[in-house]
């Protein structure tokens, strides 16, 4: 499905203000650990019997979310049986997505998927730290292996298009997590291009 630009910017702002406001910085991210700090509940499959889990499948294979009801606070439900923990990490990553943007059904299940991909991999970050292979990928942000080609296409793409060039907004990330990547980044300026190419 065709998007515009805007709409994945938007999004990678919404991802790098996360980090910023509950002080994320240690890789490979937790999502567990981040829906905790956003008040969602995340409960793997495995804690329900054979017939509650059958049921659960009904609803989705993968994983999905219930909005927050008077009893209940929002919940995040997993199949910690299917997939690679890589991808039961991004599966709860793509159900967060539907959470903060109160999504009431899963056509921008796309949207989702990037989102859960950048909060995993965030693309200028990789980027500065020179992380450009799918192995790398997997050891240094603990998603699948799948994952892990698309965001690498990704960095492909970018720097082809753009170089080592930082946008505005994602600056604030990237002196977030490792300020030194952005001293160098800043010193070389133009040059930086140029010498991270010929390493």
């Amino acid at each position: 499905m065709y998007r515009k630009g805007i709409i994945y910017d938007e999004i990678k702002k919404v991802i790098i203000s996360i980090y910023l406001d509950y002080d994320f910085k240690i890789f490979p991210i937790d999502p567990h650990e981040v829906c905790r700090k956003m008040g969602v509940a995340v409960i793997p499959y495995s804690c329900f019997g054979r017939e509650q889990r059958r049921l659960l499948k009904k609803q989705s294979e993968y994983g999905f979310f219930v909005p927050a009801t008077s009893k209940n606070v929002a919940t995040i439900y997993y199949n910690d049986f299917y997939g690679s923990l890589g991808a039961q990490l991004l599966t709860i990553l793509h159900e967060l997505k539907h959470y903060i943007y109160e999504d009431a059904d899963d056509l921008d299940d796309d949207l989702a998927d990037f989102f859960a991909r950048y909060f995993m991999c965030p693309i200028p970050y990789l980027l500065l730290k020179n992380i450009d292979t799918p192995n790398e990928v997997v050891s240094f942000c603990g998603v699948s292996y799948e994952a892990a080609c698309n965001v690498c296409a990704n960095l492909v793409n970018r720097k082809k298009k753009y170089g080592y060039r930082l946008f505005d907004y994602e600056i604030p990330l990237i002196e977030h997590l490792e300020p030194v990547l952005l001293e160098v980044y800043q010193k070389e300026g133009d040059a930086y291009d140029l010498r991270r190419e010929e390493m």
